[in-house]
Order: C-alpha cells, then sequence, then structure tokens
C-alpha cells in the first residue's frame, strides 16, 4: 500500500467515525426532546383541568399557553424558530420607529389637535 492510499484510509475511517457520532448525538438529542414534549404535553393536560375545577382560570391560561408554545418551538426546529426571531426583531424595529415618529410630530408642533368631523 502506498502511502497516500493509507492516509486517505485513515482519512475515510476518521470520517465514518465523526458521521457515526454524529447520528448518535443527534438520534439522543432527538430521544430528550420528544421525551420533554410529552412531558410538558402531560403536564399542560393535568394542570388545566385541575385549575379549571380550582377557579383559576386566568392564571392557568396563561401556563398552559406557555407550555404548549415551548413544546411548538421544540417541535418545529430551528429554522421556523429563526424566521420567528426574525419577525419579531423586525416588529420590534417596526414598533419603535412609529414611537419615535410620533414623538417627532409632538415635538414639532405641540398645539396641534385634530378636528373632529
Amino acid at each position: 500500500m502506498s502511502r497516500s492510499s493509507q492516509s486517505r484510509s485513515a482519512r475515510e475511517r476518521i470520517a465514518q467515525a465523526f458521521t457515526m457520532v454524529e447520528d448518535v448525538l443527534y438520534v439522543g438529542l432527538g430521544v430528550v426532546l420528544a421525551a420533554g414534549g410529552a412531558a410538558l404535553l402531560a403536564n399542560a393536560a393535568v394542570y388545566f383541568p385541575r385549575s379549571l375545577l380550582g377557579g383559576a382560570i386566568g392564571a392557568s391560561v396563561v401556563a398552559v399557553l406557555d407550555q404548549l408554545l415551548l413544546i411548538l418551538m421544540m417541535d418545529q426546529g430551528e429554522s421556523a424558530f429563526r424566521y420567528a426571531r426574525i419577525e419579531l426583531g423586525l416588529l420590534t424595529v417596526m414598533t419603535g420607529v412609529l414611537v419615535t415618529c410620533l414623538v417627532g410630530l409632538r415635538k414639532r408642533d405641540k398645539e396641534a389637535v385634530a378636528e373632529r368631523a
């Protein structure tokens, strides 16, 4: 065997080993995420009726929705979550621009008042 074929063979074995480790990590992460999602869903399914019967519906709705949102974020994956973060960032910037424009208009003419029709 030549030296180049030995190094190529060693590189292929190392690449296969890394691929196998990566596959094991992804399967383990998937199992942990699935178990976590199932546990959160079960907790929400138990917590919501209990709080409904206890009369504390206001606080329980927020808690259950929070858990369901977390489950959906875990289920959707990184790409959908990334797009949601971009959208929220853009909405934040747009809100800031709107507030800045309103403050600027207010400072421009403090006596300006809209007339009613």
